[in-house]
Formats: structure tokens, C-alpha cells, sequence
């Protein structure tokens, strides 16, 4: 049984408890959503009636709370308003605007491919979009996933449709080139290379490519395929 001193009857107690939580004030939510304080102080007044549900869009949005609080009537109560807040809060990703700002436009990507007979490097040109989205030269698409300190861009191939992980540093992305580290299938064998390139905002020959990135063996790792071989083994041995 819920203790009294804990229920919430309706919508506007849940909002109230909801800022008094998030220590929002009257002032910060008004300017945050360019609505006038007086309206912020009505609308957690239950006996005013004010509170529509495009409010509740508004704030929860703004400030990335559940919209469940407000829609489940199961959910009424401090401590469970409490156990969703706490489960919003774990986010591995954000909607980062700011680093996504320094990377929407065109960048080059260079590394060595996994067939040297193909070319000497790869150039990759590539478009960053303002809603996450990526698509390269190949029409390859895929959606960028930003960290606290590091991000990542998953690209499906449009061939093969096999998955390619790109990871770099938010604080490397303040220069007009930053190094990455990528996780794919190589084309030709469709076996797994682990590849080590950057991003350029300029388009550089491959002298000066190849120069940045040094020796084929120390930025490119193949795997060694027997060890599936291995794994498998392992698992009919246990079966």
C-alpha cells in the first residue's frame, strides 16, 4: 500500500514532485521553453486546470523525462517516479548537439584497405547530417552515436550489408583532422579487420596519406580465422 505522504493524485502533483526532483525552477523552465513564468506556476496548479498535454511534451522533452510518469496511471507514487527518473537517467548516448555541430559536413576518411592489390589507400568521402545520419560516397548509411567522451558512427554497406563500427574522441574533433579506429568485414574475404585512419576536412593525396598513417602492419590487424575454428571446437567438446 502506497503511504499517503507519498501519493500522487493527478498530473500536476506529478510535475510538481517531478521539478522539485531535477531542482528545476520556475524561472529556468520559462525561459527554457519561451513561455512566462506566471504560466509555469499555473499549470503545476492542479485547481487551475491550465496543464495540457502539449505542456507535458514540452517539459519532458526540454528535460528528457519520461513521458510514462505522465501518461501511466499505475505510476503514482514518489518512489516510483523516483525508480523511472533513475532508469532515464543511465544513457550511454546523448542528443549532443554541440559535438554534432563540429562534425555535420564533408570529411575524408583514410586507411590502408584490406586488399593492398585494390589501392594503396582508401579515401572515403563522407557526409555528416544535422539528425545523426551518415552517408558515404559508396551510399553506405548509417547514424552517429555520441558519448560523453567518445562516439561512434555504425554504417550499414549497401552490398554486403554487413555492419561497420567507426570510433574516435569528442575532444580530437576541435582539429580539421582526428584519428579513428574501425571494426569491419574486409570485401574480399568478408573475414573481420580491425583498421586504424582518420578523418580530414580536406581531401590530401596519397603520399601524405600514407605518410600520416605510417606502416600497413601497425594500423591494421586481420584476423586470424583458425580461431573460429578454435571456438567452435570448444563448444561440440562441451556439447
Amino acid at each position: 500500500m502506497i503511504p499517503e505522504d507519498s501519493r500522487l493524485y493527478n498530473r500536476e502533483e506529478k510535475l510538481n514532485y517531478v521539478i522539485k526532483k531535477l531542482k528545476l525552477s520556475t524561472k529556468e523552465i520559462s525561459q527554457k521553453l519561451e513561455i512566462s513564468s506566471g504560466l509555469v506556476s499555473q499549470i503545476q496548479n492542479p485547481f487551475n486546470g491550465k496543464l495540457r498535454k502539449i505542456h507535458i511534451y514540452a517539459i519532458s522533452n526540454a528535460y528528457h523525462i519520461p513521458m510514462a510518469i505522465f501518461e501511466d496511471e499505475t505510476i503514482n507514487s514518489k518512489e516510483m517516479i523516483d525508480s523511472v527518473l533513475k532508469q532515464a537517467s543511465f544513457k550511454i548516448f546523448e542528443k549532443d548537439y554541440q559535438t554534432l555541430n563540429r562534425l555535420i559536413g564533408k570529411w575524408y576518411l583514410y586507411s590502408y584497405p584490406s586488399n593492398p592489390n585494390l589501392s594503396e589507400v582508401w579515401s572515403t568521402e563522407t557526409h555528416i547530417y544535422d539528425d545523426f545520419t551518415v552517408l558515404d560516397a559508396h551510399r553506405n548509411r548509417g547514424r552517429i552515436y555520441i558519448g560523453k567522451k567518445q562516439s561512434l558512427i555504425i554504417k550499414e554497406s549497401n552490398n554486403s550489408k554487413n555492419i561497420t563500427t567507426t570510433i574516435f574522441d569528442n575532444d580530437r574533433i576541435t582539429y580539421g583532422n582526428f584519428p579513428f579506429s574501425r571494426i569491419a568485414k574486409s570485401n574480399s574475404f568478408n573475414r573481420e579487420i580491425l583498421s586504424f585512419g582518420f578523418f580530414s576536412k580536406r581531401q590530401i593525396d596519397k603520399t601524405e596519406a600514407k605518410e600520416i598513417l605510417g606502416k600497413i602492419e601497425k594500423v591494421q590487424l586481420q584476423m586470424d580465422y583458425s580461431v573460429i575454428d578454435r571456438v567452435s571446437g570448444s563448444i561440440e567438446m562441451k556439447g
